[in-house]
């Protein structure tokens, strides 16, 4: 069943050919929310639900995605990959000697800079001078002032997009005047964008935030951080699977995940995910997720596995369908996972799979269905199992005392 919860609208922009060339991405706010209009926070959440939530490649089929910049994120922009990101530069900023400079910063970067609803005015000759994209709306100029607009346009190195293209007739005169591309209602309507968006505990990001500004972080303190909320931690792996950072190999820890972004970028995706709003869990739910993940690892100890954050990341994970209100394949899908996570979370296969299997089995009473013989091969007797059971609960319940302190 579709979700009723639009996280995002997107419309199409066509090429000379009327193909898909790139994918506008629109804000929408929540039905029945008391949304007041703030363009750094609009934007903050429109990334969050594009790259976070859904999924930058799902949501643009693998095309460019056009995204509005407001002057904060001009001047301090977050960590995107310019192969699938153009800049759209708000008509309502200011091209100051800062703007300028950011704009330019990010056309030798590679971004795809494109002022929208642009009206010809000598101050933004600079940003002209950096542009691939000028959108003209077309409903705004006559046909006189539009063969103007295209006149004066001539003399810089920029592709024309056709914007509100109302009719078949906006249509052929755009064509007419040699634009590149098309936007506009009588081509395609904004497709609204459904899903459900993943609750955040926000101390644990203030706590993430918190600790980005010590100058003696370090890797290991924010994996701590991160990989006590499923949320967060959920948000950081689906960032990782962005094309930006999909040549390197699956991950199969939030250790790798920290170490793959860097600080930097992930100091700029923190702040992102602060700026949203994100609506928690029950306590209990978080506290059985961290329970789970610690006994996980506590028991890959005695047994003498090596990658213990992997038995870690299962067992932090195994709950997610009932964080996200989604099936765990469906979110399995999004997530960069090893095939030996997905396994042991999907069908309880693999040392992890079989140790999971077991710990949901001891939760549920369900006593007829542990395999003690197997737990005593890899030297987990009874004793052994209780004992780490009753530890990961006090440390899970320290956890959550010390979120909510």
């Amino acid at each position: 069943m579709e979700s009723p919860n639009i996280l995002l609208a997107r419309q199409p922009i066509y090429d000379k050919d009327l193909k898909v060339y790139a994918y506008e991405l629109l804000f929408r706010p929540q039905l029945g929310s008391d949304w007041k209009w703030d363009g750094d926070l609009a934007t903050s959440q429109l990334v969050i639900n594009a790259f976070a939530e859904i999924g930058i490649e799902r949501v643009c089929d693998n095309k460019t995605a056009f995204i509005n910049f407001t002057r904060k994120w001009l001047i301090s922009p977050p960590p995107f990959d310019a192969n699938h990101v153009a800049i759209e530069v708000l008509e309502t900023v200011e091209p100051d000697a800062e703007v300028i400079a950011g704009i330019r910063k990010m056309a030798a970067a590679g971004f795809t800079i494109a002022l929208d609803d642009f009206v010809y005015h000598d101050k933004w000759h600079p940003i002209l001078e950096v542009a691939d994209i000028v959108k003209v709306d077309v409903l705004n100029h006559t046909g006189p002032e539009l063969e103007t607009m295209v006149e004066k346009l001539a003399k810089y190195n920029v592709k024309l997009l056709a914007e509100k293209v109302e009719s078949y007739q906006d249509l052929e005169r755009c064509q007419a005047l040699n634009f590149d591309y098309f936007q506009g209602f009588f081509l395609c309507h904004p497709q609204n964008i459904h899903g459900d968006s993943l609750p955040t505990n926000k101390v644990v990001v203030m706590r993430l935030l918190a600790e980005l500004q010590n100058p003696n972080s370090t890797v290991k303190s924010l994996e701590d951080i991160i990989a006590n909320d499923i949320s967060l931690s959920t948000k950081i792996l689906r960032i990782c699977n962005t094309a930006q950072y999909t040549s390197v190999a699956k991950i199969t820890s939030i250790r790798q995940a920290v170490v793959l972004i860097g600080l930097d970028a992930l100091k700029r995706w923190s702040s992102i995910i602060a700026l949203s709003k994100m609506s928690d869990k029950p306590n209990e739910l978080i506290c059985l997720s961290l329970s789970r993940a610690k006994m996980m690892e506590l028991l890959a100890v005695q047994s003498g596995e090596i990658e213990k954050e992997s038995f870690f990341t299962v067992g932090m994970f195994s709950l997610m369908d009932a964080f996200f209100d989604q099936p765990k394949d469906k979110l399995l899908k999004t997530l960069p996972f090893d095939t030996s996570l997905n396994d042991a979370l999907l069908r309880y296969e693999g040392p992890a799979g079989a140790l999971l299997k077991a710990l949901e089995a001891h939760e549920k009473g369900r006593w007829e269905d542990i395999d003690w013989n197997y737990l005593a091969s890899k030297n987990i007797e009874q004793p052994v199992f209780e004992k780490a059971y009753t530890e990961s609960i006090v440390w899970a319940t320290d956890i959550i005392k010390s979120l909510l302190a």
